[in-house]
């Protein structure tokens, strides 16, 4: 086999990694209401950096390219209201994140790395910026409300929309609702809407849901979500995404698990289930994460053409499970790494809860 590079003088480290200052485990779990308060982790609330480390997985891409042609006004072969209800750590929070940064960067976005796949395949020219709302279910307290100096409480989860939307203007119009802990109707809720492109974000709602039941405010949440759905779904420029944890994966009493069978049905007949997968697609999102990563770099073309030959000049001793026969394009996916490698990882990875 002829003198090759060594990849390590093909791809470069990423600068925290070089600088043996690697992220750590807190700062690879986005949290969506950080970054809507701006106190996040640079990588996430800064929306180039966040794209330059974000890899368009085939359902990421389908779901930003549906939501931005949905805000476009184009109806055709979009979906106004999405279930992500998916394992932990399963990519649904990173997407919410996605979908919240193109929503409020708008034309903006057209400058950052992949947002042109994400027009081209939304049939449109520029991200239109909208009206967003982000709620976590987790952060929204019951009781205390939010509210800051100047500003009225909202106490439920109509009313925190409403606000995050549209101010003092679109809180008034559910300000008594929000009071008495009544959910809106759809006349309520068209009026609480923005005019122009809406996008609203729920986070670990069944979190919410689960507190909820002492005060019977469960119901009210269900009761309101049957009619945002309805509204939005009428609406040829509004985008609902609710983040529900997959019931297999999260310990839930018998009420809870009422309660996430009651909504899950609700937003499959309503919307469209989305599932954040990434098979096949693990050494690109590695890559993005380790290195540098512009594409694979011409020297390592050189590489791989010798350990085809190689392989194909040694199959007999190899195992039957390697792709010998698609060792080029096997290697190219996971090169710098060997695609065994890759393969040991994701089998041990699979068997993970």
């Amino acid at each position: 086999m002829a003198k090759l590079k060594p990849w390590y003088h093909s791809v470069k480290l990423r600068e925290d990694l070089q600088d043996n200052r690697p992220l750590d485990a807190s700062e690879f779990a986005v949290h969506l209401d950080h970054v809507r308060q701006g106190n996040a982790h640079k990588v996430y609330k800064e929306p180039r950096a966040f794209f330059e480390r974000t890899y368009l997985t085939g359902s990421l891409l389908d779901l930003a390219a549906q939501t931005v042609r949905r805000l476009s006004g184009l109806t055709v072969e979009t979906s106004a209201v999405f279930n992500m209800s998916t394992q932990f750590g399963g990519g649904k929070t990173h997407a919410l994140t996605t979908l919240y940064h193109l929503a409020r960067g708008g034309a903006k976005a057209s400058d950052w790395k992949g947002v042109d796949l994400i027009l081209r395949q939304a049939g449109v020219d520029k991200v239109p910026k909208a009206a967003t709302a982000v709620i976590v279910g987790t952060e929204l307290d019951l009781l205390t409300g939010r509210g800051g100096p100047g500003e009225p409480t909202r106490r439920t989860l109509w009313g925190e929309i409403a606000w995050q939307l549209g101010g003092e203007k679109s809180f008034a119009v559910v300000a008594r609702h929000d009071e008495t802990g009544t959910a809106p109707g759809g006349d309520v809720i068209q009026q609480m809407l923005p005019e122009g492109p809406v996008l609203i974000l729920l986070d670990e709602m069944m979190s919410y849901m689960s507190r909820g039941r002492r005060q019977e405010a469960h119901e009210s949440f269900y009761n309101f979500l049957h009619v945002l759905c309805g509204t939005i779904c009428a609406r040829s420029n509004a985008v609902l995404c609710v983040s529900i944890p997959s019931s297999d994966t999260i310990e839930m009493t018998t009420a809870d698990q009422s309660d996430f069978e009651r909504v899950k049905k609700l937003l499959d007949r309503l919307g469209k289930a989305v599932i954040m997968s990434a098979e096949a697609e693990t050494s690109e999102i590695i890559r993005r994460r380790l290195f540098e990563w512009q594409g694979l770099p011409k020297d390592a073309i050189a590489t791989i053409e010798e350990y085809e030959a190689w392989l194909q000049a040694n199959k007999q001793q190899l195992p039957s499970w390697f792709p010998v026969e698609n060792a080029r394009e096997a290697m190219k996916a996971s090169y710098p790494f060997h695609p065994s490698l890759l393969s040991v990882f994701e089998r041990k990875w699979q068997g993970l809860p």
